[in-house]
Order: structure tokens, then sequence, then C-alpha cells
């Protein structure tokens, strides 16, 4: 009989390119109508953040430039829950807006770097995430 196990040691989080949004007026002033070309808009990816904690706690970490698992990158976060008592978070922020989509980093990671990429789509944003380490960080 043969065993395998299988354990992560890195994935990846894409931060959702385009989303569509809904703008709404809670209080209209007396005598005004709303336009009915607002109502829904399509908003597109700007960029990653990194939290130590809820992103609402406004604790966000800065990157640095390093290494991890032998590849140069220039944004990395350090995010090795044994050492904090908080998970850690990914936001995803869109042009023109305010909206920010999170997401909580696996626990067992311990660093994350970011990536951009531009399609005829417009701007993606991948945070791939290791168990391994960063090394050099400047």
């Amino acid at each position: 009989m043969v065993w395998c196990s299988f354990f992560v040691n890195a994935y990846q989080i894409d931060c959702p390119q385009n989303i569509k949004a809904k703008e709404e007026v809670e209080n209209r002033p007396n005598g005004w109508e709303v336009s009915d070309d607002i109502n829904s808009l399509t908003i597109s990816f700007s960029s990653m953040i990194v939290y130590h904690g809820k992103p609402s706690r406004k604790v966000s970490l800065k990157p640095a430039k390093g290494w991890v698992e032998g590849k140069k990158h220039e944004l990395i976060w350090e995010v090795d829950f044994k050492a904090d008592v908080e998970p850690y978070y990914v936001s995803c922020s869109y042009n023109g807006s305010r909206i920010e989509l999170i997401k909580k980093i696996d626990l067992s990671m311990k660093s994350c770097w970011a990536d951009y990429f531009e399609d005829e789509q417009g701007k993606k944003g991948t945070l791939t995430c290791s168990t391994s380490e960063a090394k050099d960080l400047h």
C-alpha cells in the first residue's frame, strides 16, 4: 500500500479584473430626480494591499523587495501568522471607487508577493503566497 500526503506550500489569490457596482442616492433632495444612466457601472481593478487584521482597522503593511523560493520580487509582504495574533488579508482596490474586495490569507503562509499584468481587458493582479520565508528584504 502506498500512502501519499499533500500539503499546500503556495497558492494564488486573483483579484477580480472587473466588477459591477451600483451607485445609489440615499437622501434625494426634494424636487430632484436621479438620472437613469448611473444605476450600474463596471469598475476595473487598480491595486492590491496586504493588511494585518481586518482592513477596516487600516493597518496596511509596507511591501519590500527581496527573494522568495529563489526568485526576486518587487512587492513582498511577510505574513507569518504564528508570530502574530491577527490574520492577514489582501484587499483589491478598484478605479474611481472606494470599493475594496477583501480575502483572508491562509494562516499557514509566511510570505506573499504581488504580480500585475495588463491585457486587452485591463489590469490584473495576483497575490501569490508561500510557506517559504522571504529573504534579503529591503
